[in-house]
């Protein structure tokens, strides 16, 4: 049976990681698995940047994992801030807690926490506050509108070929599921610099997603072509 961190501490240290600009004593313990800036384009143009830290302490079905993000946007109603912060456990990157903020022309928080069998997400906003369930499907994957670094977990837990993976969008209020199949192996550039990266496709209700990797399944290159969405590292890993 795998340790978790209480939901109280769970929601702590996301709390934590968000806001504060040094790492906690458990941090501290921590190891750096990714971390980088996305450039983030909207049919061609640039309209913000993604800079996002994941760490893990643990190993195994120990494992805990923390993603953080600062996401600013410049979009046509206005500037929006996001601050993610998602809680994984476990061998699988298993979903345990999530947390986004939302500031700018429209303000809003989110959580989602794990229950019996089920998602339970939150939301509080000018509008009040609403309730929602999701069926926790084993091996579901949460992947929140325009945050490039969550495609890191589908990475993870890849093991070749084709595969179905059921999938949260959180703040889209959506349960679906993407089927993902290799492309292949192709040239991209990041930073400037030619890199070969492994190219995956994923189809299913929200359209089309395509992601590149590189040989450490680091997420390299983001695009959603029917909103015109691109997120690009903006050097190597």
């Amino acid at each position: 049976m795998r340790s978790l961190i209480p939901i109280p501490l769970a929601a702590s240290l996301l709390l934590l990681a968000v806001a504060s600009p040094s790492p906690s004593p458990a941090e501290a313990q921590s190891v750096t698995v990714d971390e980088g800036v996305f450039v983030i384009s909207m049919n061609g143009q640039r309209v913000g940047t993604e800079s996002f830290t994941i760490r893990r302490s643990g190993s195994g079905d120990d494992a805990q994992i923390i993603a953080t993000a600062e996401i600013q946007l410049e979009l046509s109603e206005g500037l929006t801030d996001l601050r993610p912060s998602l809680h994984a456990v476990g061998r699988d990157m298993a979903v345990y807690a999530y947390q986004i903020k939302v500031s700018g022309g429209h303000q809003e928080e989110l959580t989602v926490r794990e229950g019996d069998r089920r998602y339970i997400t939150r939301v509080r906003s000018e509008r009040g506050e609403r309730e929602r369930e999701f069926r926790a499907a084993p091996g579901t994957l949460l992947l929140d509108s325009d945050v490039a670094h969550q495609f890191h977990f589908l990475a993870s837990r890849l093991t070749g070929g084709a595969t179905t993976i059921p999938v949260i969008s959180p703040r889209e209020g959506r349960q679906y599921e993407l089927r993902v199949s290799e492309v292949g192996t192709e040239s991209i550039q990041i930073g400037g610099a030619s890199v070969q990266a492994r190219h995956l496709r994923l189809q299913g209700e929200g359209g089309t997603r395509d992601i590149w990797l590189d040989s450490e399944d680091r997420v390299l290159r983001v695009e959603q072509a029917d909103r015109g969405y691109t997120a690009v590292r903006q050097a190597l890993p």
